[in-house]
């Protein structure tokens, strides 16, 4: 399909970047990814974990129903994507000669993730679906058979404490999506047609979400889905509260990820983050979580149905995501700070690892 460009400057400035974000023909979400050959065996449970990461838009048992994790007694657990016996995973790389040696990450491309383990209060015979978790492990948003909770404990060795469902006020849904803001404060989600972004809020942590949905930050996000026809999923914040990763799918159905940097008062217009990260229909890349340097990007791939993630030498929105690692079956991943430590989804559960 051909389309007409206009010189820039003739076209309304919401108009103009709505069709930044449209592509003729995209390539599969991360094609270049790799499956590692054996799955993770581990024993024993860590009951006081308490983050997971599920793919907005993702059914609780999808990908996942062939994994088990342990659960309090210490059963083994089976997670695909990481090499057997703790060896190094497979590294895949788009980088052409020449790239400069980048210094350490928090998260390494390296680390193979085990001892898989139920956080205690938050999965549960029901089934669940991660949603957010602040970087702290403090707090830590899910869906209980379809019912939005945000989970909230004192430090991280603590068990968590589940108050009441929140009541999503009419017109918005969580079930494609939500992001907690660091400070466990602000809680973002969609509108139920996924072409508005609105956040919740509450006083302190550990109090309800309560009250409207305030728009009025992301005006310029919201304006860009309506010029452009595109509607968004999973949102993701960085954990210092100035990046959101969304991604935009357009009416003709390829999707790319793009990112809306935090000013004063409001979210920039949405760009795009990388052709890597560009999917045609159905496989779609969805953000699921950052880490604290921002220089790793997690999400899910619709195209293989795995978890991946991708490295970027600086944590800056004009570095190239040039290293990705499949995670395999996880759904969500999220690290904690100091990323020795990856919640995610594991069939129904929220489940936590450590590196």
């Amino acid at each position: 399909m051909t389309r007409v460009r206009l010189p820039r400057e003739l076209l309304p400035w919401p108009i103009a970047v709505a069709l930044a974000l449209v592509w003729l023909t995209p390539t599969a979400c991360s094609s270049d990814a790799n499956d590692r050959p054996a799955p993770i065996e581990t024993g024993g449970a860590d009951s006081a974990g308490g983050r997971s990461g599920a793919s907005a838009g993702a059914s609780s048992g999808d990908a996942t129903s062939d994994a088990s994790v342990a659960d309090e007694a210490g059963a083994p657990s089976s997670l695909g994507g990481e090499a057997a016996g703790g060896d190094s995973p497979v590294l895949v790389s788009d980088a052409g000669p020449g790239r400069p040696t980048p210094a350490p990450s928090v998260c390494s491309e390296l680390t193979a993730w085990s001892g898989a383990a139920k956080v205690a209060n938050v999965s549960s015979a029901a089934d669940e679906t991660f949603l957010s978790l602040t970087s702290d492990e403090l707090d830590l948003a899910f869906l209980r058979a379809g019912a939005l909770y945000v989970a909230h404990r004192v430090d991280a060795s603590s068990a968590f404490a589940l108050g009441a469902a929140i009541a999503i006020p009419t017109g918005f849904i969580a079930t494609q999506g939500a992001a907690l803001s660091a400070d466990g404060k602000r809680l973002i989600f969609l509108s139920s047609d996924q072409t508005q972004l609105g956040e919740m809020t509450r006083t302190a942590r550990g109090a309800a979400f309560t009250g409207s949905v305030d728009q009025g930050a992301f005006a310029t996000v919201n304006q860009t889905s309506i010029y452009s026809g595109n509607i968004y999923a999973s949102p993701a914040l960085s954990p210092d509260d100035q990046e959101l990763f969304l991604n935009s799918t357009a009416p003709s159905g390829g999707s790319t990820v793009v990112v809306s940097s935090r000013g004063v008062d409001h979210w920039s217009a949405p760009t795009r983050l990388s052709s890597a990260l560009d999917g045609p229909e159905g496989a779609r890349c969805l953000p699921t979580g950052l880490s604290a340097d921002a220089r790793t990007l997690f999400y899910f791939n619709e195209g293989t149905m795995k978890e991946e993630a991708r490295w970027r030498d600086e944590a800056k929105l004009t570095s190239p995501l040039y290293d990705m690692v499949d995670l395999g079956t996880r759904r969500g991943a999220q690290p904690n700070t100091a990323c020795d430590k990856l919640y995610s989804q594991s069939a129904s559960d929220v489940i936590v690892e450590h590196d």
